[in-house]
């Protein structure tokens, strides 16, 4: 055998493979074998052929006839597409940014790219696996001002496509978490839903049983599929984002997974998402008393965990202009009222609806033009993800956003760390407020954002991605729902206000920063002067109200002088239009 193979490794030649008696024997036992391991190939192969079919035939069976079974199966399913996403993800970065690029710009060209493939893959996977997984989506599509355009645009699309339940589906949930068939409720129930969202779907019917309305509901129904799959696919992005930090360790994200394991259980409860909205009417109780909001919530007649009965309003998106121009509705005044609404929320209430993407926020001619402040209703729809702001935190924030409005970088410096702790606080007000620390230092947030500015802030998240992660990481929770609130509200706001010398947005969150920093110093000081009187304590009281009343009456004659020039303007209009 020696011999043979040493006689192989010489070169070739005709005399090298002359078959002689004994290479004769040799390659026959070569052949046999050859021939047996080709037998045990052909065994080996037909068994694991045989195996595979029986598990096959066994797993479709299983599917179709065992529910435990079947959960397993379709769990699995959804884990691999979620990983298999994630994974080519990952190697498309690993392979893209450890490349060598000619030029800063090409690689530039090539990280953009790398953005939009990786976006369009995760996509198509989020849109294949629905539930959690839209929702998941709908977070990273608001975090504008952090992650790459390629990111957010894509996975806007996200805040209002998403597939409904079936109605037989339907049916089988409200016999089941109801007691009683749907029909046996409902007079009319109309079977194309008026709105679908990543967690529910919501459709318009007629009580049977009526008191004191005209009978028209809207009813909210979660997906039956997120009992199923919930808990394994809150537990699979955990898995799934704890895999990308362990590769990527730059990776600040993995608070989006912990954000949503924390948050994803109150909004599956239908009957907390009721109570919350009992708890912002009774906030805004002083306010509709006095004329003072438009805000509309619609009333719960009953809730199930996983079905609501209420009020049903009918009105269009809050981003809907020409139905604002059809009704004579002043879009300035629309996010005037909003930036009210939710500043009392975050500023005074410490209670903050943390959803308010342009679908959650309705706008209606007033329909009772006597007891609201505009000719319109502000209705705030989707009461399940609210946030409990602690009275510290709530100061300490109203604190920072009157430092941003005024340009006092000394209070920018300290209020960042006692709310984001964080020092690097250029970056922090940059991240609040969506703009540059330019226009912040210029104190000119009502100035309408260029494109240049916004594709330095694009770039600048990129440029500054550990840091923003760092920071993202540290922050407590409820500042992660705030800076998300932020985000869709910013959005809204910019499709409301396109002409920036109208634009009172921060004026009226200013007004309400002061407000709460007046209300604490106020019960503070009194206290204090109810024991002993103090004429510092006097002063620092009088200095408080001073400047809360002057920026109410700076809101106040900036308002006044708007709607002034609005009037002229009209009447110039009207004149040029004479003949």
């Amino acid at each position: 055998m020696l011999k043979w193979a040493q006689r192989v490794k010489q070169p070739w030649s005709s005399q090298s493979y002359l078959l002689t008696p004994q290479r004769h024997q040799h390659y026959a036992q070569l052949t046999i074998n050859s021939t047996k391991h080709s037998h045990a190939l052909k065994k080996f192969t037909m068994a694991w052929v045989s195996t595979a079919a029986a598990v096959g035939i066994m797993g479709t069976a299983l599917y179709h006839t065992n529910d435990s079974s079947r959960h397993i199966i379709q769990s699995v399913q959804r884990c691999s597409i979620a990983g298999i996403a994630s994974a080519k993800v990952g190697l498309d970065y690993k392979k893209t940014l450890s490349r060598s690029y000619a030029t800063k710009e090409e690689r530039e060209k090539a990280k953009r790219a790398c953005h939009q493939r990786s976006a369009d893959c995760i996509l198509q996977s989020l849109q294949r696996l629905g539930g959690i997984y839209i929702k998941l989506g709908q977070h990273v599509s608001a975090l504008v001002y952090i992650l790459p355009i390629e990111w957010t645009s894509t996975m806007s699309v996200l805040q209002d496509r998403c597939d409904p339940t079936p109605s037989q589906d339907i049916r089988d949930l409200f016999l089941s978490d109801y007691g009683q068939p749907l029909e046996d409720v409902f007079e009319v129930f109309d079977w194309n839903p008026i709105g679908v969202a990543s967690l529910a779907q919501v459709h318009r019917a007629k009580l049977k049983d009526t008191d004191n309305h005209d009978g028209w509901v809207a009813v909210k129904f979660q997906h039956p599929t997120l009992d199923e799959f919930s808990i394994v696919d809150t537990d699979t992005v955990t898995f799934l984002f704890g895999v990308i930090k362990r590769f990527f360790p730059e990776f600040g994200f993995e608070w989006l997974a912990q954000e949503m394991q924390e948050t994803l259980p109150k909004e599956l409860d239908f009957v907390y998402e009721a109570n919350n909205a009992c708890k912002v009417q009774a906030n805004f109780e002083q306010e509709h008393k006095q004329r003072n909001t438009s805000l509309k919530i619609p009333n719960v007649i009953w809730a199930k965990r996983r079905i609501m009965c209420m009020e049903y309003i009918d009105g269009v998106r809050i981003d809907d202009h020409e139905f604002m121009k059809r009704h004579g509705i002043d879009p300035r005044q629309v996010s005037n009222e909003m930036a009210r609404v939710f500043s009392k929320m975050i500023f005074i209430d410490g209670f903050v609806h943390c959803d308010p993407h342009p679908g959650n926020i309705l706008i209606r001619p007033a329909k009772d033009p006597r007891s609201s402040k505009y000719n319109f209703d502000f209705v705030l729809l989707d009461h399940g993800l609210y946030k409990s702001i602690s009275n510290e935190l709530r100061l300490d924030y109203a604190h920072l956003w009157r430092a941003i409005i005024t340009g006092d970088e000394e209070g920018i410096k300290e209020y960042s760390f006692k709310v984001g702790g964080t020092d690097i606080y250029h970056l922090f007000a940059c991240m609040l407020t969506g703009r540059d620390w330019e226009t912040i230092g210029s104190t000119n947030l009502s100035s309408v954002r260029t494109d240049a500015e916004f594709q330095r802030l694009s770039n600048g998240a990129m440029d500054y991605l550990v840091q923003v992660a760092d920071i993202l990481g540290r922050m407590p929770r409820p500042v992660l729902l705030l800076l998300k609130t932020n985000d869709l509200l910013r959005v809204v706001d910019e499709t409301l206000n396109v002409v920036a010398q109208q634009k009172s947005t921060y004026i009226i969150m200013g007004a309400f920063c002061s407000k709460a920093v007046w209300i604490d110093v106020k019960e503070r000081l009194m206290s204090q002067l109810a024991i002993k009187y103090h004429w510092h304590s006097f002063i620092e009281l009088a200095k408080a109200w001073w400047l809360f009343q002057s920026i109410i009456w700076s809101l106040w004659l900036y308002e006044e002088g708007t709607s002034l020039m609005r009037r002229i303007s009209s009447l110039g209009q009207k004149n040029t239009s004479l003949p």
